[in-house]
């Protein structure tokens, strides 16, 4: 989901020696988005929970880009809950030394009210918490590839421009309750409250953004760290919400698959954000930002403006994490 807008990708220049995760690269965006990185002859580390979902999407990458120089493979990112989102991110420090560029690309969208093993909401789990995790265990080591010479580390989350919440529903983040309990309390399953339960999902990953970009420039960090919408392409994600429209759904499905452009197309603001020279060259201007297509800053919804919201969001979410992290 997110906004229609899209144009063709740049060209950049190649990564040889660069190492990139790219997180839910099985198919849609993220999977073009893997074979764009690989193209330009970069590690590429495809994110999928199954790995007969990465070998074919690896064959088929390898199919397309032929005459790479780079290297292509699985890691097993499961971001369901958060023990499983630790291991993820430990299971690549185990194999890698380095690690430039991290895409967060995961997305659970539309559904009913469910919690994982933990307690959460199925899409505050897969779309924020594991994310904030995965990213919050790999950071010492990004942290270290920043610090060589040449180095340009950034870390590119995929929200969308619903993390404003349709019907607006109040957030305080104060009580980890707020996480496990349905949202909107309202006739929560209802189309347009699954939109906003999916919304708060991407708001906390705006927000989680220019959080840890705040912290990252205390520290005197030169990473960067960018949210955006990648605009709206015929993925599983954006078909999934418009399949549960009432009434029009099926005939609504048709039309989208006829009018928004193939997930094939869908790279161009995530590569931005994740290579383009532009963004080094004018830090302040990209760093803890949420771009819309393609690279334009975009100020968020108000709830995402909110400072001291973020860093209630930032500290509730380490409490419920430590709480729910084995020993």
């Amino acid at each position: 989901m997110g906004s229609y807008l899209s144009t063709t990708p740049k060209a950049y220049s190649e990564l040889p020696g660069r190492v990139v995760i790219v997180a839910g690269a099985g198919r849609g965006i993220g999977f073009t988005v893997a074979k764009k990185f690989y193209e330009l002859n970069a590690t590429v580390y495809l994110g999928c929970r199954r790995e007969e979902d990465a070998i074919k999407a690896i064959q088929e990458i390898r199919a397309q880009v032929s005459n790479s120089r780079g290297q292509i493979k699985w890691l097993w990112v499961d971001l369901s809950t958060i023990q499983k989102s630790r291991e993820s991110a430990e299971g690549f420090m185990k194999i890698e030394k380095s690690l430039d560029i991290l895409g967060e690309n995961k997305a659970r969208s539309d559904k009913k009210f469910a919690t994982n093993e933990d307690g959460i909401e199925i899409m505050m789990a897969v779309n924020y918490f594991g994310p904030f995790v995965f990213t919050m265990i790999l950071l010492d080591l990004m942290k270290q590839t920043s610090t060589k010479r040449g180095s340009d580390v950034r870390i590119v989350n995929v929200s969308s421009d619903v993390h404003d919440m349709w019907g607006n529903p109040t957030v305080t983040f104060t009580d980890p309750a707020e996480f496990s309990t349905p949202f909107p309390a309202e006739n929560c399953d209802s189309w347009v409250n699954r939109i906003a339960r999916y919304g708060r999902s991407k708001l906390g990953v705006v927000m989680f953004t220019s959080e840890l970009q705040q912290r990252l420039g205390a520290e005197g960090s030169h990473i960067i760290a960018i949210s955006l919408d990648p605009g709206t392409f015929a993925t599983g994600t954006s078909l999934d919400v418009v399949v549960g429209m009432p009434i029009v759904g099926p005939v609504a499905t048709v039309i989208a698959k006829l009018v928004y452009p193939p997930g094939s197309e869908g790279a161009g603001n995530i590569m931005f954000a994740a290579v383009d020279p532009v963004v080094r060259a004018e830090p302040d201007k990209y760093k803890g930002k949420f771009l819309m297509p393609i690279g334009l800053v975009t100020a968020p919804s108000k709830y995402a403006q909110d400072v001291e919201l973020s860093k209630r969001l930032w500290d509730l979410t380490e409490k419920v994490v430590r709480s729910k992290t084995s020993p």
